[in-house]
């Protein structure tokens, strides 16, 4: 009878060992900021918000199997010239009115030649998201190339990606095609915190 206990209590021990050596999905409340620059030919434009927010599901065990969405208010976004701000958030443009939000949803993190699936605690983890950009209510895929590090409680998301105006339906008008690029670079920091 003892020997059968104590059979038992070893095999549900031992069943028990890789639930409790697993690292469990965090949850992380995401803000931060993005900025935007377009270069064209007779002007670079910078334009940022402060406004991003979100959430990001990770196991540190599992880099891979990150899910997350963010966003940023379209009447948040700020290029230092208010007239140029009320364009850019115009029904011509963005329209914020209809699609107040930009949204960035991930679908896939690849991991480079060399990268680990695990999360080192303080290190620098290179990552390509694939995901989905909203912007002007048309959601295309982009790829950006970013660095994660984790902290336990905290995370720290760096990532830059391109997005071309004509694929969300926005277009350039010809009297300021040689101001406002087509191409422009998308640079995110996030912060987030399990708390």
């Amino acid at each position: 009878m003892k020997h059968g206990i104590g059979l038992s209590l070893l095999l549900a021990a031992s069943l028990a060992t890789p639930a409790v050596s697993r690292a469990e999905m965090a949850t992380y409340k995401i803000s931060g900021k993005a900025t935007f620059t377009s270069d064209a030919p007779l002007e670079t434009m910078k334009g940022t918000t402060s406004k991003v927010t979100g959430t990001l599901e990770v196991d540190p065990a599992d880099i891979t199997s990150a899910k997350g969405k963010f966003k940023a208010a379209v009447a948040s976004l700020r290029t230092g010239n208010d007239l140029r701000d009320e364009h850019l958030q115009g029904d011509g443009w963005l329209d914020a009115e209809n699609n107040p939000y930009i949204h960035f949803e991930i679908a896939e993190v690849v991991l480079g030649k060399k990268g680990s699936k695990e999360l080192k605690k303080g290190k620098d983890t290179k990552v390509e998201v694939k995901g989905r950009f909203t912007a002007h209510g048309i959601t295309k895929d982009v790829t950006a190339q970013g660095t994660v590090k984790w902290a336990g409680e905290t995370i720290r998301i760096k990532a830059d990606f391109p997005v071309k105006l004509t694929d969300h339906d926005i277009s350039v008008p010809s009297i300021v095609r040689l101001k406002v690029a087509n191409d422009i670079a998308v640079s995110v920091d996030l912060n987030g915190n399990t708390r």
